[in-house]
């Protein structure tokens, strides 16, 4: 096996295990039913931010990741203390939040912002919830996974390089 398969296998394999253990038992600390929603949402993180070829693009994707979570997260909770879920009323809601995404110039983070508006309504919909806890689990769930997977990317590319560097 060439050794970029290797390295992408034991990133994606380490950012798994990690970032899922440290997002269940972050969200179980708090609120034990969405427990396993944490770790995949820390997941989901971690893999979107290791997925650049390079360290420096994965801490640039880690912040679009963490600013489109804080906008979709924020958004969410309005919505749920505003709405119950209703498709109709929730799209509009995505599309008022990217309409605001690019009219304050954060364009780049629309589609992150409405993923996490989904996640967080969805979860809140389908549990009992808090819907503030809920929005506010998830945005440090995404925050765990992205350090997760920006630490895994750089110890992994460090290695790799120190290795490259012995032969």
């Amino acid at each position: 096996m060439e050794r970029m398969a290797i390295r992408s296998t034991l990133r994606y394999s380490c950012i798994a295990f990690i970032a899922y253990i440290s997002g269940y038992v972050f969200s179980w600390l708090s609120y034990e039913p969405t427990a396993m929603i944490g770790g995949l949402w820390a997941v989901i993180s971690g893999l979107i931010v290791s997925e650049p070829a390079t360290v420096q693009e994965s801490i640039s994707t880690a912040k679009t990741r963490i600013i489109g979570s804080a906008i979709g997260s924020v958004f969410a909770a309005i919505y749920l203390l505003l709405f119950t879920f209703n498709a109709i009323t929730y799209a509009l809601f995505i599309g008022a939040a990217s309409l605001l995404c690019y009219r304050v110039n954060c364009g780049q983070h629309v589609k992150l912002a409405a993923i996490t508006i989904s996640v967080v309504i969805i979860v809140s919909t389908v549990s009992d919830i808090n819907p503030v806890l809920n929005a506010t689990l998830r945005l440090f769930e995404s925050c765990i996974g992205v350090g997760t997977g920006v630490l895994v990317s750089y110890l992994l590319d460090k290695r790799f390089r120190t290795g490259e560097g012995q032969r």
